[in-house]
This record gives structure tokens, sequence and C-alpha cells, in this order.
């Protein structure tokens, strides 16, 4: 399932109700879609994607920001022009059901498995492609998820790091169950 990823600063707003919608530079989420959303580093529950819908600075107005927790349409909008300066921009509208407890992405996909452990293990096998094992070499190298993604090109390589780091955790997995 993919992640919608938000500030700490953003949890009170979340968890409220208040907070409805989003504004982002880029959009990877589709209407219907069912997402995890992570707040100040942990995983606080699932949203549905209502809507998406490209926008720009002079769309935003007082419904928007009172949908995005802001009382104020200036407020949004200064912070949005901060965050991402001027170009196009993506509302994504969603339905918010926050978890009872919230879940830290790295015991929901990992458990409490050393990821180096993991990676160290990974390299020696032969069913990860070039490109996967120098992800994981990159990996080894750096010591995070976070470092290898900007090593590999910025944040917007997570995803990359993180779907050969699960293979490698199942390959893992299956071997020990050989």
């Amino acid at each position: 399932m993919k992640h919608l990823e938000f500030k700490g600063k953003y949890l009170d707003l979340l968890l409220s109700g208040k907070k409805k919608c989003t504004i982002r530079r880029r959009v990877y989420v589709s209407p219907g879609e069912l997402v995890y959303i992570h707040c100040g580093g942990r995983i606080v529950g699932k949203a549905k994607i209502r809507s998406v819908r490209k926008i720009s600075l002079d769309d935003i107005d007082s419904r928007i920001a009172e949908m995005e927790g802001f009382s104020e349409r200036d407020d949004l909008v200064r912070e949005i022009s901060q965050y991402y300066g001027d170009g196009d921009l993506y509302l994504i509208e969603f339905d918010f059901e926050p978890f009872e407890n919230p879940v830290e992405p790295h015991a929901m996909y990992y458990g409490d498995r050393d990821l180096a452990e993991v990676a160290r293990e990974a390299l020696k096998s032969n069913e990860l492609g070039n490109e996967e094992k120098r992800i994981i070499e990159i990996f080894l190298k750096m010591g995070s998820i976070r470092k290898t993604a900007f090593r590999l090109g910025g944040m917007s390589k997570r995803g990359i790091v993180r779907k050969t780091i699960r293979k490698a955790l199942k390959l893992m997995s299956e071997n020990e169950m050989d």
C-alpha cells in the first residue's frame, strides 16, 4: 500500500479530522486508492483518496485552506509557496481513519530484523539483479534508507530502496524455510 507522509506538526489536525486534504507538487495516488498516513515518523492511520486534481496557488480559497487545517487562506498559500515555490500543484482530498495505536514503519515491514544483516545476506543471493545488488551495497555503506535514496538521486527513490530491501528480506525468509 502507498503512503502519504506529513510533518509531525499536522498530527493533531489529522487526528481531529480537521485536515482532509493535502497539496503536493507530485501525485502518485488515485481516487479510490487506500494509503497509509505517516506523521511524525509513525504510521498513524489509513486514508481513502477521494479526489486528485491539478490546482495553482490562485485556486486556493478559504474552503481548501479549511480542509488543510488552516484558518486563513493566506497562511496556507504562504506555507505552500515556501515549500514548493511556483508551478503546478495537486490537491489530494482524503477520508482519514486513525489507528488506535500508531505503528512504527520498521516494525510493520521488517519486524525485529536487522536490515544490515538482511542486506548482507541478500548480497549472497543469485536472485537479485545487478541494480538491486548496487542498491543493497549503497544501503550498507550509507546505513539508512533515506541516505541511500539521496545517494540514488533524492527522496523520490525511497520506494525503490524499500522495495529492494523488502525483496531481500523475502529472499532471506524463504532461504530460512529451506
